[in-house]
Parts: structure tokens; C-alpha cells; sequence
């Protein structure tokens, strides 16, 4: 079969014909050569740099952010600083590891290869629709896969120039992308036999994507989101408390994965953690956050009705106004929800902040076992102690004392959920290894004049001895 360039149009009829010409280039070796990989890296670097001022217009229509500051922070200097990490340690990451080798096996040399996994998926969601489809793809060029990219259609202004933009600067050989499709064509897609799946969204599709995988032993990276709690001691410092949670939550409007879902206080400090966030919220956004430039919109209209409705679950003490037409959702507060409501069953995404008060930490760390992990888990308190109760008392993607959401910003940390939250973990380094089967490899070295008799048969009680002594010395 000749090698097509599929990146153009991709839809449901031609899907298998994509799928086996990325295939096909992958088995001709083009994107072997470390010097390819580094090629297409530099370029999609060049990418971010020739088109910064397109990519943050086309986040800002999607997400309704009139100021630059959050695409800048998440959309562009996020990928461009993996691109600067990745280009300087991939021949580094490519290099072999070497491992002892036992003395058993003597003489021989042990070593780690990096085989890429083949041609993989990667499907990217709309809620940083750069940032979420990009650094993946960084690793999946690196560890030296063809890819198809699958982009969301919700956020349809960035996917079109990521569309438009991506077979400018990447080989139409071994990448292809796709940015329209809908719920069918994410079904097909799935069917196909991939090498990996990296898969950013809900819980629920998620699911559907490991049952899809598994029938035919694709391995996967999940990457979900989940009700990411915050725990607040009573000994804590209340202004800076307050200022983290009131940006962590309403950051990108709340629709971000390890954003605070929602906060368990205790009690002796509702009222005034009430009132120092409402301070906070007015001090970021002014008394009417719909006039603010700092203050982004919700995805679509059907989000905000949907958000509008949990307004009725609990005491709405803050915002609790909403217009779907326009995408607006006020910050919000609502005490006490009602414990089989949305608020407390249902990830968020959006800026609607249920606070539950407990009676101590305990209480606290007691209501989290029965729940699904989730992707972050947030705690409070002046306390190191306190703190570390928390953290080796519950179970979750991540763990933050006295701040909120800064885990994605250390390329060093891995990303990623535990449970329903997800499964598997990139950035820096760790995403170049999620598209990379850590291959061992044995290099028997002397072979003809060292072949030491005793490993083949007969054996007898001289032989039995030696391999005792030698198979146990852990050497």
C-alpha cells in the first residue's frame, strides 16, 4: 500500500485507510531516526512561536477570555517549556539504560531500549484544548510513534487552528489529525487496534475507551478528573486560605480536572472562610464578575443550564445568577448541598463551590474512603502534622498542602489519576516513557570461550550446588 497524507480529511469513511497508512509508515521507519524526532519537535516549537497570537485568539473565542494572562500561562508556556525539556534530554531519554547484571548470566551487559509503542491515539478535550492535546503529542513524536490526534469539537475555533496550523509544521506521513467529529466517529476510532490510547475526559468515556482497549490488549493512559476535595483545618492562615481556594476554583471558570470540587471545613471556621472567599472572588473580579476581562465563560449553553441547576441543591450564599444565552455562570457558594445531590455525587467543572463543615480532620479524612479517588486532593492547615494525617490517611491522584492546582506546573512531578480518576501519568520525562515500552535487552559477550559447562544437562550434585550458591548470591 502507498503511503498517504491523511492529515487533511479524516472522517468516518476513510478511517481505516488512516489508520493503515499511519501504520504503514511506522513499519517503513520514518519516525525512527532521532534526528526525525528532533526535526518535528523543533517544528511544532516553531509552531507555538510563528502563531502565538492565533492560537491565544482562538482559545479566547472558545473559552470567552478577553485577557491573555491564563491562555498565556496554561495554553502556550506550558507546552513550549515539555518542547524546551523534551529537545534538550532526548538523546538522553533514547540512550539506553544500562542495569547490573547478575552473575549468573555472566558475561553479558543488561540494558534498557525505548521501542516506541507503534501508532497510538491521543484524544484531547476542550477545557485547555492546547495545552491537553499538544503535551501529549510531544511524547508520542519522541518516543518516535506515528499518531492520530483527535481534537475536540466542542472547543471548534481552537481544534480548527490546531487543524489547519499542525500539517504545516509535522510530517503528513506520520500524523493525522482530526477535529470535527462527533460521538460515532470517536466510536469507530476506538475500534480500531491502537498501540496505546491516551484519552483526556470524562469518567464515563473513559470507561468505554479501557472496555474498547482491552478487547484488543492496547494499553492506555487515562487521564479523567473526579470530585477533588479540599480539606480546611481550623489552624490555618484564613486570608491566603481563602485567596488559594478563590483561584483555584474559578480559574478557567472551574473547568479545569484538578480544580477544587469542593470543601470540607471545619465547622469553627465556616462563617469566616465564607466571607473572606466572597472578599477574594470580589477582589479578582470586581462585584459583578460578567463585567469582568479576568473572568472566562463556560464552554456552551448546555453547560450553563446545567450548572444554573445546582444552584436549588443547598444555601447559596454567593452568585447563584446565571445566563446560558451569554455562557455565564457567577462564582458561586452554596452551603450544606444535600448529600445525594449533584454537588457532592457529580464532578462540577464549572464555578459553583459546595462547602460541607465536619466536625474535625478526622471526619473529614473519614467521608473520602467510600467516595471515588479523585485526581487532586487539597488540604489546609498550619500543621505539618495535620497535614500529613491527611495525605497518608486518603488516596488520590495528587496531594497539595496550603495551595491548590500548582501540581501541573512541575514537568518533574508525573500527571495523572488513580482509580476512577485515571490510570497512568505524563509530563516531563514521564511523557516521553508513557510512549515507550522500556524494552530489556542482554548482550552476551564472549560467548565461544566462556560457556561455562554446569548450566547444561546432565546435571548432578556438583552443578545442583553451584546453582544454589550462584542463583542466591544476588549478585
Amino acid at each position: 500500500m502507498s503511503v498517504v497524507y491523511p492529515h487533511h480529511q479524516v472522517s468516518e469513511a476513510n478511517l481505516g485507510d488512516v489508520v493503515e497508512a499511519l501504520r504503514q509508515t511506522f513499519f517503513e521507519g520514518v519516525t525512527l531516526p532521532p534526528s526525525f524526532r528532533l526535526a518535528q519537535l523543533k517544528s511544532l516549537r516553531k509552531m507555538f512561536i510563528d502563531n502565538k497570537s492565533r492560537l491565544i485568539e482562538a482559545v479566547q473565542k472558545d473559552l470567552g477570555k478577553q485577557v491573555e494572562f491564563e491562555v498565556l500561562a496554561s495554553e502556550i508556556n506550558l507546552p513550549l517549556n515539555e518542547l524546551d525539556e523534551t529537545i534538550k534530554n532526548l538523546d538522553k531519554w533514547l540512550s539506553p539504560q544500562s542495569v547490573s547484571t547478575p552473575i549468573s548470566i555472566h558475561p553479558a551487559s543488561s540494558e534498557l531500549y525505548a521501542e516506541p509503542k507503534g501508532t497510538v491515539l491521543i484524544m484531547s478535550p476542550w477545557n485547555y484544548p492546547i495545552n491537553l492535546a499538544i503535551v501529549p503529542l510531544i511524547g508520542a513524536i519522541a518516543g518516535g510513534n506515528t499518531v492520530l490526534l483527535k481534537l475536540s469539537r466542542h472547543s471548534i475555533n481552537t481544534s480548527l487552528t490546531l487543524h489547519d496550523l499542525l500539517p504545516r509544521y509535522l510530517d503528513g506521513r506520520a500524523y493525522a489529525i482530526e477535529s470535527t467529529g462527533g460521538a460515532s466517529l470517536i466510536t469507530k476510532l476506538i475500534s480500531y487496534k491502537w498501540d496505546h490510547i491516551f484519552f483526556t475526559g470524562s469518567c464515563s468515556v473513559g470507561k468505554l475507551v479501557y472496555q474498547a482497549a482491552a478487547l484488543h490488549m492496547t494499553t492506555v493512559t487515562l487521564e479523567l478528573g473526579g470530585k477533588n476535595p479540599c480539606i480546611v483545618d481550623s489552624n490555618i492562615d484564613l486570608d491566603l486560605t481563602a485567596r488559594r481556594i478563590a483561584w483555584g476554583k474559578f480559574f478557567n471558570c472551574g473547568q479545569t480536572c484538578i480544580g477544587v470540587d469542593y470543601v470540607l471545613a471545619h465547622e469553627s471556621i465556616v462563617p469566616s472562610l465564607v466571607e473572606k472567599l466572597r472578599e477574594h472572588i470580589e477582589n479578582f473580579y470586581g462585584s459583578d464578575a460578567k463585567t469582568s476581562k479576568s473572568y472566562c465563560r463556560i464552554i456552551s449553553k448546555d453547560h450553563a443550564v446545567r450548572l444554573s441547576k445546582l444552584f436549588d441543591d443547598g444555601k447559596v450564599v454567593y452568585g447563584g445568577t446565571a445566563d446560558p444565552e451569554e455562557r455565564y455562570v457567577a462564582p458561586t457558594i452554596i452551603l450544606e448541598p444535600r448529600e445525594n445531590s449533584l454537588l457532592l455525587t457529580d464532578e462540577i467543572f464549572g464555578p459553583v463551590l459546595p462547602i460541607v463543615s465536619v466536625k474535625n480532620i478526622d471526619e473529614a479524612i473519614l467521608s473520602l474512603r467510600d467516595k471515588p479517588l479523585p485526581l487532586a486532593l487539597y488540604v489546609f492547615s498550619k500543621s505539618s502534622a495535620t497535614a500529613e494525617r491527611v495525605i497518608n490517611n486518603t488516596r488520590s491522584g495528587a496531594a497539595v498542602h496550603n495551595d491548590v492546582i500548582v501540581q501541573f506546573l512541575n514537568p518533574k512531578l508525573p500527571f495523572g489519576g488513580v482509580g476512577e480518576s485515571g490510570l497512568g501519568a505524563y509530563h516531563g520525562k514521564q511523557t516521553f516513557e508513557t510512549f515507550v515500552h522500556r524494552k530489556p535487552v542482554i548482550k552476551s559477550t564472549k560467548y565461544n570461550s566462556l560457556d561455562i559447562k554446569l548450566r547444561y544437562p546432565p546435571y548432578n550434585d556438583k552443578s545442583t550446588w553451584v546453582v544454589d550458591k550462584v542463583t542466591r548470591s544476588g549478585l
